[in-house]
């Protein structure tokens, strides 16, 4: 150890053998004197460089010190000045004079943080000399006291010779950093306490200690004197207590509690911690955990905390062992957000640069910002650049990347605990990153992208809607790489009050096809977009403009609102139909079938816009190429409808479907063939398909079984059905798309009744064809003159074969000479009088019969005599 008397250049060795502390009491100064030092290590290698000088130090006699304490203690919340000065004595003889630094002045009242000058005058009795020189400028600090004294002394570690110690810092440390502690001990046995001694050798036996902590104002009081500790190995296999607890980010609502790892870790490595908490007037057994998971890390958040509540903690380390010792108790802790409590706040500038920015205004002329990661003081400022002015400082991340991830805090020093803290997550990172991105390289945003639409006379406008754009915003219109430029054939327009940009072009040639892109600049904000037009997609554009541009002109005559179409009415009536405008008196419609005229009849018609031609029963000859024409001076307009193959089909469809809807349900009938199943329709079109099932199968017809129409009854008839056609039938419509069907089951008591009817029915013909018959021959009235000869022959019918009565006048009639009757061949009845008179006069039948019936055949035979028909006449 070295000093040097201020104001010289001469230094003199302090100690005489080398000191294994970092501590020395140095003596020989002289009181008033002000002194500088400076130490050198030595090792068995040789000694050392010295080291930097240190600040000047004043001998002053203990008293004087504790006056000077009192003095800044009772000034501790002013700012003060510690002047020194000296007065020049000569000497009576020799005149030659020194300086000596015996004069103090303390001057009261200067504001913190600023600069001051000063000069001095000696008065005795003869008067006041001169001032002195003006001293150099003099920065006013806080005012500092010497620190209060630690507590909270324990055994973090004991081994057979040594023991290691820790403490809390002073709740008050003077207005200056605590730059030192000294430690005593003094041993205790039987209970009985010896001397303080300064702990600068081996623990044993039993020993209390005490601590006093020193800052540039002084060394502070000793602290209470610890517990008895006992100097003897740890063997246990726990971790021992962690230590140096500080509680940081207090609100209302939570806090961060930070502590060091145990110095004795047991047989195993420490590998987790767990955080008691308890409410600060709560009794022992309060103590709960805050964490059921073992913590990695040496920090913790402690949550859901209830505000204006006490709160103390403590922390305990496992290993592979178990759960160690607990802590010291944290100091009780008031969970309330202080007034003015402000969080780190993340920010990205306009140059895209990524920053935590905190600010304290309680700041004092010590307070430092100090930030960590991890709660570990940040000390590579390769990724990060921390910047402080006033009460504002500012972490910057250099090149954002993952390895920036993680809980970032700042701290103030020389506060009231001003602390916070902000967790940059993976997403928080690329949410930051994207919109650093967006700052570094700012987008014009856009409400819409490029598009083309189509307006009036096919003009093509391509446009979009940006967000936002100053006055000063620009656009490129750009055709293939090319810049476009306003003219004849391309039309700009740029409304920055809405932002739509467009442009406008008449039609479109193939040589416009390709890409087109909006380039929009505002400032150093860019965006573009761009739309391809090319292939089937610019052809498609190119042939719609086009379209529209001949329906515009089209439109400026007469024209079709609609074209040419059809509808099918409920009563299956055809319909063609097309609306009309723009028409006048003069205007003609032509209607045209595969290019003849139709000439106008009661078919024709046009009412409120509308040209009807009416088809009533619509067939396959009314297939054609049907066309309206409207025509007059202003121009012509013609509509087509090909009702040829598959457009004919189509409407045809469409009649079936409606006709397939007028059909009644199937039905079950018997005739004297066999069981007939029907329905009807409406209305019947030859072209109708219909197609007949049985059991879901289509049935091929046969002599057996057929299918047919009367008028608007569509059938099938089953001849001499059997039990082998029970089952369900059904009918369905072919209208081109699903199709209509009608079913009924032919079976049970539906079968039994219509077969039973079917069999009467069948007897009841049978009988009516075999029953006897005069099947015709014989006239109504025979008018014969007598003496003629009568011959009359009659065809008879029936099976078996009938008998043949003759009746005169009711009465039967018998074959004779005169009137011969004959029956031959069971088929032809002859009635003969070979020569007639006016007795044979009379009515005459011919009785027909066998067992299935009787028939009978009348005729009047009237015989005239000639003389007597003249007389009558004249």
């Amino acid at each position: 150890m070295n000093r040097c008397e201020v104001g010289t250049t001469h230094w003199v060795q302090c100690n005489d053998t080398p000191v294994k502390f970092a501590r020395f009491p140095v003596t020989g100064l002289v009181e008033g004197r002000s002194y500088i030092f400076r130490v050198r290590a030595v090792n068995k290698s040789g000694i050392s460089s010295p080291s930097r000088v240190s600040e000047p130090v004043a001998a002053m006699d203990p008293a004087d010190r504790a006056r000077m304490r009192d003095w800044m203690s009772y000034l501790s919340n002013c700012s003060v000045v510690h002047l020194k000065f000296g007065a020049l004595l000569t000497h009576p003889l020799t005149s030659r004079g020194h300086c000596s630094w015996q004069t103090l002045f303390i001057c009261h009242g200067l504001i913190t943080g600023e600069q001051y000058v000063f000069r001095v005058r000696a008065v005795n009795a003869a008067g006041l000399s001169q001032f002195s020189p003006i001293s150099e400028p003099v920065e006013v600090k806080a005012a500092i006291a010497s620190p209060a004294p630690p507590y909270g002394i324990t055994v973090l570690e004991c081994v057979q010779d040594s023991m290691v110690l820790s403490w809390k810092q002073p709740t008050f440390i003077g207005g200056a950093d605590i730059t030192g502690y000294f430690v005593d001990y003094r041993q205790v046995v039987d209970g009985v306490p010896g001397k303080w001694h300064e702990a600068n050798v081996k623990a044993v036996s039993d020993r209390a200690y005490r601590v006093r902590a020193a800052n540039m104002a002084g060394v502070g009081i000793p602290s209470m004197p610890s517990d008895t500790f006992l100097c003897e190995e740890w063997t246990i296999a726990v971790p021992g207590p962690p230590h140096d607890l500080q509680v940081r980010e207090v609100r209302s609502d939570s806090l961060v509690l930070l502590w060091k790892p145990p110095v004795y870790q047991g047989r195993d490595p420490v590998n987790g911690f767990y955080v008691d908490i308890k409410e600060g007037d709560a009794p022992e057994e309060a103590w709960r955990g805050v964490n059921t998971k073992a913590a990695e890390k040496t920090y913790l958040k402690v949550k859901n905390l209830k505000e204006g509540e006490t709160y103390v903690l403590r922390v305990r380390a496992q290993n592979k062992a178990g759960v160690g010792k607990t802590s010291d108790v944290t100091e009780p802790v008031l969970a309330l957000t202080k007034p003015g409590t402000k969080e780190i706040v993340v920010q990205v500038d306009d140059d895209g640069v990524i920053s935590l920015n905190f600010e304290n205004s309680d700041l004092t002329a010590d307070s430092k910002f100090v930030w960590s990661k991890n709660y570990e003081e940040i000390t590579d400022t390769s990724r990060l650049t921390i910047e402080t002015k006033g009460s504002k400082s500012q972490m910057v991340f250099n090149s954002p990347g993952e390895d920036d991830v993680g809980v970032y805090s700042c701290l103030v020093t020389h506060t009231d605990g001003a602390s916070s803290s902000y967790t940059l997550s993976e997403e928080d990172l690329k949410r930051l990153l994207e919109v650093s991105h967006d700052h570094k390289f700012p987008i014009i945003p856009l409400k819409s992208d490029l598009a083309v639409e189509l307006q009036e006379k096919g003009k093509v406008r391509f446009w979009l809607h940006a967000e936002h754009m100053s006055a000063n915003g620009k656009v490129d219109y750009v055709f293939n790489d090319n810049i476009l430029s306003q003219g004849e054939k391309y039309k700009m327009n740029f409304d920055k009050n809405t932002g739509v940009i467009e442009m406008l072009m008449e039609s479109l040639t193939p040589a416009d096809e390709g890409t087109y892109t909006f380039q929009l600049k505002d400032g150093k904000a860019t965006n573009q977009s761009s739309l391809v037009l090319i292939g089937d997609v610019f052809k498609e554009l190119q042939k719609e403009s086009e379209f529209q541009r001949k329906e515009w002109f089209r439109k400026q005559g007469p024209h079709f609102i609609e074209g040419l179409s059809w509808e099918v009415t409920p009563d299956c009536c055809v319909i063609l139909k097309c609306k009309v405008g723009n028409m006048k008196k003069e205007t003609s419609a032509l209607w045209h079938k595969d290019g003849h005229q139709i000439k106008a009849d009661e078919h024709l018609g046009f009412a409120e816009g509308v040209l009807k031609l009416e088809i009533a029963q619509i067939s396959r000859k009314d297939a054609g190429v049907y066309e309206v024409v409207l025509k007059d001076e202003r121009g012509k307009d013609t509509s087509t409808l090909n009702l040829t193959d598959q457009g004919f089909k189509d409407l045809m469809n469409e009649v079936f479907s409606f006709i397939a809807n007028t059909s009644t349900p199937l039905k079950i009938t018997s005739t004297d063939e066999g069981i007939r199943l029907y329905t009807f329709v409406s209305i019947y079109n030859d072209l109708l398909q219909v197609t007949w099932h049985y059991k879901d199968s289509a049935i091929s017809f046969s002599d057996r079984i057929k299918s047919g129409v009367v008028g608007e009854q569509l059938w099938l008839q089953i001849t001499e059905p059997t039990e082998k056609d029970m089952g369900k039938y059904a009918i369905e419509f072919y209208d081109g798309k699903g199709g209509l069907r009608r079913t009924v089951e032919l079976s049970g008591q539906a079968f039994d009744d219509a077969f039973a009817e079917f069999q009467r029915l069948k007897a009841a013909a049978i009988a009516e064809r075999n029953r006897a018959r005069v099947a015709g021959g014989l006239p109504d009235v025979v008018t014969i003159q007598e003496g003629k000869a009568l011959n009359l022959t009659c065809n008879i019918s029936g099976n078996p074969v009938p008998e043949v009565t003759w009746l005169k006048n009711d009465r039967e009639i018998t074959s004779d000479e005169h009137c011969i009757l004959k029956f031959e061949s069971g088929k032809f009845a002859s009635f003969t009088i070979t020569g007639v008179n006016t007795s044979d006069s009379g009515k005459y039948s011919i009785l027909v019969k066998n067992k299935f019936g009787t028939e009978s055949g009348d005729f009047t035979v009237s015989v005239f005599i000639p003389e007597e028909a003249g007389a009558k006449k004249k």
